[in-house]
């Protein structure tokens, strides 16, 4: 069929062919039981309206309501929320701001509409290949939207990402490394990995989140991760039918390994709060944790298969405060959760109404740190095209040195930030660095880019060395002279 007659697949219209999936496997299937969840999701404002007239929890006022209206919210990403998640909001100020519209989201649509350039790694529609793991988009959907969700191009479609196919997925993981193994492709590693992600891969029912995670594992994988924030949106999702499937799974694949990539912002959401929205304590005055979501992580934590890492990034009037960090990152390794990551929030559509500027967020991650043992600690990256990039020390400038001239003495007088290249597709660039004179208004790695003197983004010694020798060159000249 010429190109030009080829029909045009619809974002969201990837064919599931569950029959396929589950040909020959009536007896597996069969013991793959659903729940049938009623998490009272509220979307968009004339819906919330209904929800609150029918006694709902209440975080908006109807001036609000009428600002968001005005101000066209709705457009970017509609208000989205679990009835769970509401009733937190009224006893939590940080749950509420992360779930709440604001009607400045629309004051600077400014940012990338694929934030990092994902479409440039998506070999096959659903299906980002970067590293030895894949990703795969598998529903448009989550329980709650958190508002400066950096995927709400691919939920609201408006960069025509699509679900992925099961089937076209493990057709190219199969055909990848059999590449790899015969040495045809060397510039990337065998595919050991998997994310599900979305949207939120736990809003999907029991069998078909089982097609995934099945299929990935004939295809040869050695580790799935689960990318979810359903803990915390709606943990009444980890039932005894979910963790009977995972039983069989294991049962199936017992050398598959599965990570739930937990997504908690703050410690509101997993703690127990009084109705004054206070922390509930024992008599060592430790916190106590909210009962529902402590089960799902205690039937978790007893399977050995299974760990749990947690991941966030840090968003103004949300979590932008390194005392709840801290708090947070204790907590959770209390319950036997790791601290993986905390990002910079990423330079989406709309993003200046939610990020904290890239060097505040150091320095808030820098002094949550504090006082916190070496199995407690986190990382603050930001997810770039680069890769995971480390922002690893702000250095405070010397306003004497601006006496050297030129654009070294300028960087020198003003600080540096060192970025680390902590996780990169590109091996000869794993671990080096990006040195750039500071800027304290950035929000995103593009704030660096005209400052830039060290850049281990490059391939070659001579361009990463570029700017620094060109800044250097007014200096070395006075000195031969």
């Amino acid at each position: 069929m010429p190109l030009d007659s080829q029909p045009v697949r619809i974002a969201g219209s990837r064919p599931k062919k569950k029959a396929a999936s589950r040909q020959h496997k009536d007896n597996v299937y069969a013991r793959i039981e659903e729940t049938k969840f009623n998490r009272y999701i509220v979307h968009d404002l004339a819906r919330y309206r209904t929800y609150i007239a029918e006694g709902g929890a209440e975080i908006y006022s109807e001036q609000e309501l009428n600002e968001l209206e005005a101000a066209g919210v709705s457009d970017r990403l509609p208000p989205r929320a679990t009835g769970y998640y509401l009733n937190l909001a009224k006893r939590s100020e940080a749950v509420k701001n992360l779930i709440k519209a604001r009607p400045e989201e629309m004051d600077d649509l400014s940012g990338e509409a694929d934030p990092s350039n994902q479409l440039k790694y998506s070999p096959t529609p659903g299906l980002l290949h970067k590293y030895e793991l894949v990703l795969l988009y598998v529903v448009r959907a989550c329980s709650s939207w958190c508002r400066y969700c950096y995927r709400s191009d691919f939920l609201t479609g408006k960069t025509g990402k699509d679900t992925a196919s099961i089937h076209e997925i493990t057709e190219y993981i199969r055909s990848h490394n059999a590449r790899v193994a015969s040495g045809e492709v060397t510039e990337k590693p065998r595919i050991r990995e998997a994310l599900l992600s979305g949207g939120d891969p736990m809003v999907l029912s029991n069998r078909n989140l089982f097609d995934y995670l099945n299929g990935l594992a004939d295809a040869g994988l050695d580790i799935i991760r689960i990318g979810t924030k359903e803990m915390a949106f709606f943990p009444e999702r980890f039932d005894d039918n979910f963790f009977e499937m995972l039983d069989l799974f294991n049962e199936l694949h017992p050398e598959v390994m599965l990570a739930f990539m937990v997504h908690f912002t703050h410690p509101d959401e997993f703690l127990r709060l009084n109705e004054a929205g206070e922390y509930v304590r024992d008599e060592h005055s430790r916190p106590l944790r909210n009962p529902v979501v402590e089960s799902a992580i205690s039937r978790m934590r007893s399977r050995p298969f299974i760990t749990l890492e947690n991941q966030t990034p840090i968003i103004d009037s949300v979590n932008d405060d390194p005392d709840a960090l801290r708090l947070m990152q204790q907590e959770l390794k209390r319950l036997g959760v790791n601290n993986h990551y905390f990002f910079q929030c990423r330079e989406i559509e709309g993003h200046r109404a939610f990020a904290v500027p890239v060097e505040k967020a150091w320095k808030i991650h820098a002094d949550s740190q504090h006082n916190l043992s070496g199995i407690e600690r986190s990382r603050f990256a930001l997810s770039t095209e680069a890769g995971k990039t480390e922002l690893v020390s702000v250095i405070e400038g010397d306003e004497r040195l601006r006496a050297i001239g030129g654009e070294l003495g300028e960087a020198l007088a003003d600080g540096l930030v060192i970025f680390r290249l902590h996780r990169t597709p590109h091996g000869d660039r794993q671990s080096d660095l990006i040195i750039a004179r500071r800027n304290p208004e950035a929000l995103w790695i593009t704030g660096y880019e005209d400052r830039i003197l060290y850049d281990g983004r490059k391939p070659g010694r001579s361009e990463k060395w570029g700017q620094l020798l060109a800044a250097l060159g007014p200096a070395l000249l006075e000195a031969a002279e």
